[in-house]
């Protein structure tokens, strides 16, 4: 019986597979199903770097407010203002990802034929197996970044102490606190910054999607850009970032009325661009994923209907470094005889001016 790697199986499992070893001589002969990736995190988010440590934001209105009072004759009093800046911290933590792989885990598997021989037999870096994995964990570790920056929330917990989906990890969520779970706390001080969707407080699957109609789902975004302050609305980086089941109730609304998206266009990566109202708006079709997947209670999903409308200035995501996970390390050990893929980097996501900013949900 062959041993797998340390703690964990096999980390390509092609159990399920019954060629003869001869029939599957190379990885790259394997059909790698289609995945959603990441976008550019600098598509929607304002990158900062050189983050070292827990670093203070000092932010500090732009006005003073209402100034100017009846003019005084001699010996005047003096007027009272005060401009009272709020503070944030950048909270960078680090995540990782480490595969360990011995030889044996190949021993009686279809990619044998992948080891080398003689001293190299032990070292998989070199070898198709390597790179193969290599090229899944890259795309990964990008949608990681992106996971993190949205849906981490420290106190991460699973149904019903919390929303995540029965069965799953928290420690996947609860590194940093992320996009959403700070907006939580800005809304909740100031409910006219949350707008209700429609289908999302419906208790089954069904009657999301059914209550969710194209005609509500379009009043409810124009009502959320209606609502927006004029400080927001006159930004020229402002942006709406829709969930795809939003953009596609807005493309049925639009064809109902005989129109379409002004500057629609679709990238390779499944992330859907156009204009609405004179605002960029994103779909972002890995939120939906997600949300089915790991906000999923088991009868209905968490707010599968979501708007954001803010600004790319006003979206940062902070890194130590001045990039992110881009050198994932692979060595031999020949001592433990142990393959190992490691990557880690530190990273925060911060909103920073807490008005400029609508949510839908």
């Amino acid at each position: 019986m062959s041993q797998t790697s340390p703690v964990c199986g096999h980390t390509i499992n092609l159990d399920n597979l019954h060629f003869t070893p001869d029939e599957l001589r190379l990885m790259n002969e394997l059909i790698v199903t289609k995945v959603l990736e990441a976008p550019e995190l600098s598509d929607f988010h304002t990158l900062i770097t050189g983050i070292k440590n827990d670093k203070r934001i000092g932010i500090i209105p732009g006005t003073f407010g209402l100034v100017g009072k009846a003019a005084q004759g001699c010996n005047p009093i003096p007027q009272c203002y005060e401009d009272v800046a709020i503070e944030k911290t950048w909270e960078p933590r680090y995540k990782e990802v480490i595969i360990d792989m011995c030889v044996t885990e190949l021993a009686d598997t279809l990619m044998k034929l992948a080891i080398k021989c003689g001293v190299e037999l032990y070292d998989l870096t070199k070898t198709d197996i390597f790179y193969f994995i290599l090229d899944i964990l890259e795309k990964d570790i990008r949608k990681m970044v992106f996971r993190t920056a949205w849906f981490d929330d420290q106190a991460a917990a699973v149904f019903p102490a919390g929303i995540l989906t029965p069965g799953t990890d928290p420690a996947f969520f609860n590194v940093i606190n992320g996009f959403w779970q700070q907006f939580a706390v800005i809304y909740a001080a100031n409910p006219l910054q949350l707008n209700a969707m429609p289908g999302n407080t419906q208790l089954t699957y069904a009657l999301q999607q059914t209550v969710a109609t194209p005609l509500l789902t379009y009043n409810a975004v124009n009502a959320l850009i209606d609502a927006a302050p004029c400080e927001l609305a006159a930004q020229p980086d402002r942006i709406l970032l829709v969930t795809k089941s939003v953009m596609d109730r807005l493309r049925r609304q639009l064809q109902a009325l005989g129109t379409a998206f002004q500057d629609y266009r679709l990238s390779i990566d499944g992330i859907e661009f156009a204009t609405w109202d004179g605002i960029r708006i994103v779909s972002i079709c890995l939120w939906d994923q997600w949300i089915r997947a790991y906000e999923n209670n088991g009868v209905a999903w968490n707010d599968p209907h979501r708007v954001v409308y803010t600004t790319v200035s006003n979206l940062l995501i902070g890194m130590v470094c001045t990039s992110l996970f881009d050198n994932i390390n692979s060595f031999y050990d020949p001592r433990s005889r142990i393959n190992r893929i490691e990557a880690v980097d530190a990273f925060d996501a911060k909103i920073i001016d807490d008005r400029l900013l609508m949510v839908g949900r």
